[in-house]
């Protein structure tokens, strides 16, 4: 129980990416079992509309503020777009150029300005070289990003996955720093980098021990919560457990007693 506390403290942002990754990944046999008879754009000419399917509630469907005669479903089809407004599961997607815009699977697409994830905005991408790499990467050339987030590395040839723990949580590297999904280890003795697979982000050098992209001293505030780590007898016992030979370390808080 303590742990299942834990991991829920981790991260709430965690919990939602991993539902998000989740349900991407059952998206395709999800909709064919059930919504791909019941969900999905509609347009008499008059009005147009999304119908969904919500497991708990049924059916549903609500207007958009499109325009019937300019309105079109795109290649993939939880993205549409009129000549004002694209769409993503019937919701605006907020500075997207109709004129433009392309989907590039279910859950990417571009228009001149950038590229997009869902119905997000990739922000710093350019939309112009933008494209897929997988379901949770993508490119524009200059950079890669992990669903939205930019990763800032340091060489775009060089980035490749090293190991896929399950299939969104992934280590990676760009040549010069290791990354796990989103976060950069801080680690500049990249040579003597190790990382814990089936952890939920630990890595360490030969000084340090990393926890996300924070050395495990601090936490995410950046208050320091540990004075010493020994590096050399460091290891993880379960997801989010840890200890070296001076103890059990609780990853938000610092030293805890071991369970027995």
């Amino acid at each position: 129980m303590i742990l299942k506390n834990r991991l829920l403290k981790v991260s709430y942002i965690e919990v939602r990416q991993n539902y998000k990754m989740v349900k991407k990944n059952c998206f395709l046999l999800f909709t064919t079992l059930l919504i791909s008879c019941s969900s999905g754009y509609e347009n008499d000419g008059k009005i147009v509309s999304y119908k969904y399917w919500n497991e708990g509630t049924g059916s549903h469907k609500f207007s958009l503020e499109a325009d019937p005669k300019s309105f079109t479903v795109l290649k993939h089809d939880r993205y549409a777009k009129d000549k004002k407004y694209v769409f993503f599961d019937g919701q605006i997607i907020p500075n997207a150029d109709p004129a433009t815009f392309e989907s590039l699977d279910e859950f990417y697409a571009r228009d001149k300005f950038r590229g997009y994830y869902d119905k997000d905005s990739i922000i710093s991408s350019k939309g112009t070289t933008f494209k897929v790499i997988d379901s949770y990467y993508s490119t524009d050339g200059h950079d890669i990003f992990y669903t939205t987030y930019p990763l800032k590395v340091c060489s775009v040839e060089n980035f490749r996955v090293v190991y896929e723990q399950n299939n969104w949580e992934r280590w990676t590297t760009d040549g010069c720093y290791y990354f796990f999904k989103h976060y950069k280890i801080p680690s500049k003795d990249y040579n003597n980098v190790s990382f814990f697979k089936g952890s939920a982000g630990l890595a360490k050098d030969r000084r340090w021990v990393y926890f996300l992209d924070r050395k495990l001293n601090y936490n995410d505030e950046g208050k320091q919560i540990l004075d010493t780590v020994d590096v050399s007898s460091f290891e993880v016992t379960d997801y989010i457990e840890c200890k070296d030979k001076f103890g059990c370390i609780n990853v938000f808080q610092g030293r805890e007693e071991c369970e027995k």
